[in-house]
């Protein structure tokens, strides 16, 4: 059967990029959005013409039951062997206006949303004999943006997630990493297609076979400015 990618905020821009590497890699893939199921159907009624099973919905990475939903949803298309933990919000804030909600909902999505992701993923993974969580951070976010303190903060988290899953299940087969990227938008439409191109090749590659002997790490992808 073929092996399911999900790709969570994969409707749009880089976690769009990131979903046809993997179904040119011969994945299927399911992406999600926070809202717009319009566009998450549409984007994979496009990768479904590359001929692997594809599925578009919504999914709030921050419920826990939404993502079981959605792994269960993955798992009727065929064996979820891969994770991409690509939902995040990223809001501009200084921090001394930081409200506690907005801290919330930064980390529900980014931090929270990662947990719930790879705990719904990882009995799939097991039962498989292994798979791939790959996650995204951002250089912004490793350098430290003095008006995204709580994007920030929650990336790290997401670090340290990555660094510890990478610990415990190294023994199965299941590798956990994540991808920086650099400065994705800029003015040149090709130029920032490329740059896409060049960090959706990474996560493929560390959700490939071939990628077996690479756990743990922190792979910066693109310019360092953010």
């Amino acid at each position: 059967m073929t092996p399911i990618a999900i790709v969570t905020g994969g409707a749009r821009n880089l976690g769009r990029a990131i979903a046809f590497a993997l179904a040119r890699d011969g994945f299927g893939v399911v992406v999600t959005a926070g809202s717009d199921v319009t566009t998450a159907r549409r984007t994979a009624e496009e990768i479904a013409e590359l001929g692997v099973p594809a599925l578009g919905l919504v999914a709030d990475v921050a419920d826990p039951a939404a993502v079981a939903d959605m792994v269960a949803r993955a798992a009727e298309l065929g064996p979820v062997r891969a994770l991409v933990n690509n939902a995040a919000l990223r809001t501009r804030v200084p921090f001394e206006e930081l409200t506690e909600a907005g801290w919330a909902a930064v980390r529900s999505v980014t931090l929270d949303g990662a947990f719930h992701c790879a705990h719904a993923v990882l009995p799939h993974l097991r039962r498989a004999g292994g798979g791939r969580i790959v996650s995204m951070i951002g250089a912004n976010a490793l350098r430290g943006d003095p008006s995204r303190v709580h994007v920030s903060a929650a990336k790290h988290g997401v670090i340290g997630l990555t660094k510890a899953l990478a610990a415990a299940y190294a023994g199965e087969g299941i590798t956990v990493n994540a991808v920086s990227p650099g400065r994705m938008n800029t003015p040149d439409a090709a130029e920032a297609e490329l740059r896409r191109s060049r960090v959706a090749a990474t996560v493929a590659f560390l959700a490939s076979a071939a990628a077996g002997h690479v756990n743990g790490q922190l792979i910066p992808v693109g310019p360092p400015e953010v």
